[in-house]
């Protein structure tokens, strides 16, 4: 009966990474328990998991070939499902090609490479089925890593931008003198955010962070006239959110209102459009990719410095301290941005 020299715990343990197979990994715990305790038999090991003692016999001889046979004849036994056991040299290095070009050139309607997305194209172009372990395993090696890409947000040309503000000029001279503008915007805060601050030279810093993501929703406004206002939002932003901004605008600011606002979609649904066509209320959105002509953008920047490098115990702290910042910040002047 075969005592598994020729193979330790660590290598059945690397295998076991690679397999997803439930049969298959019910032998290697088998093994890998044989292997660990000491008195323990083949025979114990092989009942823990419901096999017999003859299996025993039979599949830790098979896993003594581990470190001369390709894993998946060994573990598995035959291929499954007619699929080949693993890639040719040949198919390794064109997979390997595939993985550094974008997804589309593989036929993949993706933008970029996941481990599920390389699991597909193995089995389509090959017939080879990898477990995730495994793929992510060969994706390392071919020199990909998990990373998150640069944004690089749509923006609108400067002729676009300068279109918008002198039309945007035109329609607020044919308000009447009722009318107030005012341009908002939404913004979340979680309880911690590291932010660059000065430090001095030489010294690796450290600040107290949490890793939830529970966060406070605020919506805010501001005033040709200088004035501020803003909103928590216990729920996500949505339409009935931005219905009810505009509604509690109209009672802070009066019932004609200009809003100046983005093209996100809270904004921009039906439900909102519906709601203001029997009111004096006028909405001028933004040309899309335009943040830096939204005033309100700069009091989510001062915020954030206000409330940056801290850790709050939970969210009614959060929120207490984000009003606070808000009320005693300089608002930004809307003519500066608008009608520059």
């Amino acid at each position: 009966m075969a005592n598994l020299e020729n193979v330790s715990a660590d290598d059945l343990r690397e295998t076991l990474s690679k397999v997803d197979d439930g049969d298959a990994v019910k032998r290697l715990m088998a093994a890998i328990t044989f292997k660990e305790i000491d008195e323990l038999s083949q025979k114990g090991a092989a009942e823990l998991y419901g096999f017999s003692s003859s299996w025993a016999s039979k599949w830790f001889q098979r896993l003594e070939r581990l470190d001369e046979e390709p894993f998946e004849e060994v573990v598995y036994g035959e291929p499954r499902d007619g699929k080949s056991p693993e890639l040719t040299e040949q198919e390794h290095e064109q997979f390997i090609e595939a993985l550094h070009n974008p997804p589309e050139e593989s036929g993949i309607d993706a933008p970029a490479w996941s481990v599920p997305l390389a699991r597909y194209y193995l089995r389509e172009e090959f017939n080879v089925e990898y477990c995730e372990r495994h793929v992510r395993r060969l994706m390392s090696e071919a020199g990909l890593s998990w990373k998150t890409a640069r944004p690089e947000y749509y923006k609108s040309d400067e002729r676009a931008q300068e279109a918008w503000q002198e039309g945007f000029k035109k329609k607020r001279n044919n308000l009447d003198d009722e009318y107030t503008v005012l341009t908002i915007d939404q913004t979340r805060q979680v309880l911690s955010t590291l932010i660059y601050a000065w430090f001095p030279e030489g010294e690796r810093p450290s600040l107290s962070v949490t890793g939830k993501w529970d966060s406070i929703k605020l919506l805010g406004a501001v005033s040709d006239a200088g004035e501020t206002f803003f909103l928590p939002c216990e729920e996500n932003f949505n339409s009935d959110t931005t219905i009810r901004l505009l509604d509690a605008l109209q009672t802070e600011f009066g019932e004609k209102i200009c809003v100046v606002l983005d093209n996100a979609s809270y904004f921009t649904a039906n439900a909102v459009q519906e709601f203001v066509e029997d009111t004096p209320i006028e909405l001028c959105y933004l040309p899309r990719g335009s943040p830096e002509l939204n005033p309100t953008e700069e009091c989510w920047r001062k915020l954030n410095q206000a409330l940056g490098n801290r850790l709050f115990e939970n969210l009614d702290k959060l929120q207490d301290a984000a009003l606070s910042a808000l009320d005693n910040l300089e608002p930004p002047q809307l003519s500066a941005y608008l009608c520059p």
